[in-house]
């Protein structure tokens, strides 16, 4: 008999793109903020003939809580972001009577890359390196 494989069960996307629209912000009845958002990002291949092609992609995220209300602020579109998140499924009936499945990511954590507009605002304009915030000197390019 076939023994069975033991791994873990992973479920983690990084995502690097740009907001395709604004971000929309809602509250449910608790008052618990959602931000809707939609990335561009691109994937690089070589085709069959050995040509490098690239291509745009597209997938919708979603916020939660404190981390909705900073993206609804903090990112418009076009700006360039790094989420880290994990994979979303869902399935549902359009107006139409047909059935559609959809597929995004539920955001764990934002990296933006742009400078806030608010002085001394430094935590939010850096990625987590454990509460430090990143000074431009840290940066290589």
């Amino acid at each position: 008999m076939a023994q069975s494989i033991k791994f873990p069960r992973l479920n983690n996307v990084i995502l690097s793109g740009h907001l395709t629209r604004e971000v929309e912000l809602r509250y449910t009845p608790n008052g618990k903020p959602i931000a809707r958002l939609g990335i561009a990002f691109n994937r690089v291949y070589l085709n069959s003939d050995g040509n490098w092609i690239e291509e745009a992609n597209f997938i919708d995220a979603k916020a939660f809580g404190k981390q909705a209300e900073l993206c609804a602020e903090r990112l418009h579109k076009g700006s360039p972001v790094i989420i880290e998140g994990s994979i979303n499924t869902s399935s549902y009936t359009d107006r139409d009577n047909q059935p559609r499945k959809s597929v995004e990511i539920n955001v764990a954590k934002f990296h933006f890359l742009e400078k806030a507009n608010v002085a001394g605002d430094q935590a939010e304009d850096s990625f987590d390196r454990g509460g430090q915030p990143v000074t431009d000197d840290d940066v290589p390019f």
